[in-house]
């Protein structure tokens, strides 16, 4: 059984998508912003107003990559491990700027010397410099760490990633998005957004899946926590604008 609610919040573009399976219910509430900095921030705040319990993985703790020396295939933060799963460039280890490789794995990248113009650290702010950066992978997981129902993050120059994102619940059922379907179509380079997902059921990892071996995107602010019980019932009525698809599937 799939279920749609499309409604307006308080002028925030929001998606709220729900798929619920007879024999194992499960069920999802995803909140998109609207475009633009000042609407996805708004967005992490009704997100976090949620939750009773976060943790949230900011990556100014980390020291920024200066070239593809100081690139990882994974990289373990307060809220879980990202990993590359698959390269991008399509082999080309020289296919990013300034000493960057597609194929050295991810970084952390600062914005006073990341060569990327598209992708920037969210929210605004004199103490936020830096973020994780996809380095144009084609397949990036974030494999969470603990038992938790939300996760939100922002995410820059989204239209990079033009495919799918994977969401793996505890049971190993996955959710799968239209990336096209839940931005609306085509970004302009730069734009930004904040993602949350909230299930009944822990969530294990997201799967970032790329058309484009060669364009990336931005990721910062990542929070996992805990929603009141029953928190997802709750966020039925919260009022939020369906735009996307979602269809569980078994692993």
């Amino acid at each position: 059984m799939k279920r749609v609610i499309a409604t307006k919040l308080a002028g925030i573009a929001l998606t709220s998508v729900f798929s619920v399976s007879a024999a194992n219910a499960a069920l999802i509430n995803v909140t998109v912003s609207g475009p633009g900095k000042a609407a996805a921030e708004a967005a992490e705040a009704q997100f976090m107003s949620y939750l009773k319990e976060s943790t949230t993985e900011t990556f100014e703790g980390f020291t920024a990559a200066t070239g593809a020396g100081d690139q990882t295939g994974s990289i373990n933060t307060s809220v879980g491990s990202f990993t590359q799963l698959i390269a991008g460039g399509n082999g080309n280890d020289a296919c990013n700027d300034d000493g960057f490789s597609c194929t050295a794995g991810l970084a952390v990248l600062n914005s006073a010397t990341s060569p990327f113009g598209g992708r920037f650290p969210m929210p605004e702010g004199a103490d936020n410099r830096n973020w994780l950066d996809s380095m144009d992978s084609q397949e990036m997981m974030f494999s969470i760490a603990g038992m938790y129902k939300a996760v939100g993050f922002y995410m820059t120059d989204p239209n990079d990633v033009g495919g799918l994102m994977d969401i793996v619940l505890e049971d190993n059922t996955t959710a799968t998005y239209d990336m096209n379907n839940i931005f609306t179509g085509a970004e302009s380079n730069g734009a930004a957004y904040y993602l949350g997902f909230i299930s009944d059921v822990s969530i294990k990892s997201l799967v970032f899946r790329s058309n484009d071996d060669n364009d990336g995107f931005g990721i910062d602010n990542v929070t996992v926590g805990k929603v009141p019980e029953p928190g997802t019932l709750a966020l039925m009525g919260l009022g939020l604008v369906g735009v996307g698809l979602m269809r569980r599937r078994a692993r």
